[in-house]
């Protein structure tokens, strides 16, 4: 059987969120033109998902419109080769991305299929809403942070990186539909990202290097739960560090000069950091959210400038309590 659309989804030791993404696929309305397949990749050591991917593949497979739900081992816990095993697993001509602790609308394949028909791009990112878990008190930052809302028309152009870099809104895996015979015939996600994030940002300025088109759309809907630990300053403080570690890293990677690079941009963020200080010190200060907001920006700043590794969210403990225990929550 041909398929037209593989939907990868990669998991580590999160079953309660795998569950309610698989269910959501599984509910979803369907075109009876668009083939589709589901290939779900642990990247957890002991195949903790497996009992999640066999009772949802049985569900699949039932009713007028059935379709297969794989799984797929991918080793070392790291993100990476999670998503680089799931460009291997198929060659279907679209692959669509979904993060474990996300869930897709009720019309996601229908409006996927009107993308495919419609779009000259090479990727395709849809709207991501949050759903922050009950007693999580989201600051702005955090809801900045968990959303991807723009106010560019439907098929406008994206741009990771550059003079017109999107602005507001992250150009991350989650919910994302990639062309493959464009975006991913060569290109792979680089493993040296795969710890602390941001191995998404890394490929897309690679892409976008390469002459790849994004473009928005909207009408692709996902939600994320978000648990109230990543509302936590300092949860946000560890995650915005990692992120100006990885976005330096990764700009710098597109240079013919990589390490000379990487020092100019520190040498920039050292700029920009003296120039915070004062904003930041008053901010201390007044203390509160005042505090915390300033404090996120200034670990941005410092992750660029920062001489060591990135930081392994991937690995963060955060992600190992998200686990059945929120059954009670989704």
């Amino acid at each position: 059987m041909t398929v037209d659309l593989t939907f990868a989804l990669c998991t580590h030791r999160r079953n309660a969120l795998l569950q309610r993404a698989l269910a959501s696929l599984i509910a979803a309305q369907r075109p009876p033109d668009l083939t589709i397949e589901v290939v779900v990749i642990d990247n957890s050591d002991g195949g903790e998902a497996a009992p999640v991917i066999a009772a949802a593949a049985e569900r699949a497979g039932w009713g007028a419109n059935p379709f297969v739900i794989r799984g797929l081992a991918a080793h070392p816990a790291n993100i990476s080769v999670a998503r680089n095993a799931a460009l291997e697993a198929s060659d279907a001509p679209w692959l669509a991305f979904l993060d474990d602790d996300q869930h897709v609308a009720p019309d996601w394949f229908l409006e996927a299929r009107r993308a495919i028909r419609e779009t000259a791009a090479d990727a395709l990112f849809g709207a991501i809403a949050p759903q922050f878990a009950a007693g999580a008190q989201p600051t702005s930052a955090a809801k900045n942070l968990f959303t991807r809302s723009l106010d560019a028309i439907e098929g406008g152009a994206l741009y990771a990186y550059g003079p017109h870099k999107t602005v507001g809104a992250a150009l991350a895996t989650g919910n994302t539909l990639f062309r493959r015979a464009t975006a991913l015939a060569q290109m792979r996600f680089d493993p040296a990202f795969g710890l602390a994030g941001g191995e998404d940002f890394d490929l897309f300025c690679r892409l976008q290097r390469a002459g790849r088109r994004f473009a928005w759309r909207p009408s692709l809907r996902a939600f994320e739960f978000i648990p109230a630990s990543r509302c936590e300053p300092s949860y946000l403080r560890r995650r915005f560090y990692a992120g100006g570690q990885v976005y330096a890293a990764a700009i710098a990677g597109l240079s013919r000069t990589p390490q000379l690079a990487r020092w100019g941009l520190r040498g920039r963020a050292l700029a920009q950091a003296l120039w915070l200080a004062p904003g930041a010190t008053s901010a201390a200060v007044r203390g509160g959210q005042t505090r915390d907001e300033a404090s996120y920006v200034l670990a941005g700043v410092l992750g660029k400038l920062s001489l060591g590794s990135p930081h392994p969210l991937y690995r963060d403990p955060t992600n190992n309590t998200i686990g059945q225990s929120l059954l009670t929550e989704i």
